[in-house]
């Protein structure tokens, strides 16, 4: 009798056990899975001079993260959320088509690892981006598009991924070009002005950029 009352004893007290060390083991993943505020920012560079660019939204309407990215001479960039302890979402900005769906979490003690819909992976560290002492905005004004390039060449347009505004940001000064186009039927290119004056009729304008400077390409319905 002696025997079976151990026996049962020592099977409670292994039972206590194991579910003293599922408990724990519970805790510790709980803990591993405790969601944190996203603090990792700035600039970010892999082995093939790939850009990721982490920031805090810059718009009253899109709160979130701004995450823009320079892939194999692509350009993206759009406002995600924070699912879990990743940034997740279409960097493709809503008002242009199409979908580029990006996962972005840290890895190592600086590093980002960006994660692509089809399971491609790209490893980025910290950079530090010269400071920009020329500031240099470009919008439009109706419906249309612009591009630029640095130096003299002609821009191309991107018909599936067209820009309606861009932001250049010099430690020295440079020569960009700038092209507008309309890219709605029934309108029209009108000019560019520069920090509110008029500046060119010609869609195509070459400029230094020295100073801050702020270009409207200005559009209007032929009606």
């Amino acid at each position: 009798m002696k025997k079976v009352l151990s026996a049962i004893l020592a099977a409670g007290m292994v039972f206590g056990l194991a579910a003293c060390s599922g408990s724990q083991t519970a805790e510790t993943e709980k803990q591993e899975e405790t969601v944190r505020d996203w603090e990792r920012q700035g600039y970010f560079t892999d082995e093939n001079a790939n850009l990721l660019t982490v920031l805090p939204s810059m718009y009253d309407e899109y709160p979130g993260w701004y995450v823009g990215l320079f892939l194999n001479d692509d350009a993206y960039g759009w406002v995600v959320q924070q699912e879990g302890n990743s940034l997740h979402g279409n960097i493709v900005p809503e008002y242009d088509e199409g979908e580029f769906v990006v996962t972005v979490t840290e890895e190592g003690e600086d590093g980002l690892l960006l994660t692509l819909e089809n399971g491609e992976t790209y490893h980025f560290t910290k950079t530090e981006m010269p400071e920009a002492t020329i500031i240099a905005t470009v919008n439009i004004e109706g419906f249309g598009a612009i591009n630029y390039v640095e130096g003299t060449e002609t821009p191309e347009f991107d018909p599936e991924h067209p820009y309606q505004s861009a932001q250049i940001n010099l430690a020295e000064p440079a020569t960009y070009t700038f092209l507008a186009t309309a890219d709605m039927e029934g309108w029209k290119f009108v000019k560019w002005t520069l920090n509110g004056e008029d500046y060119s009729t010609d869609e195509l304008i070459t400029v230094e950029l020295t100073e801050n400077a702020d270009f409207i390409a200005v559009f209007e319905s032929e009606n």
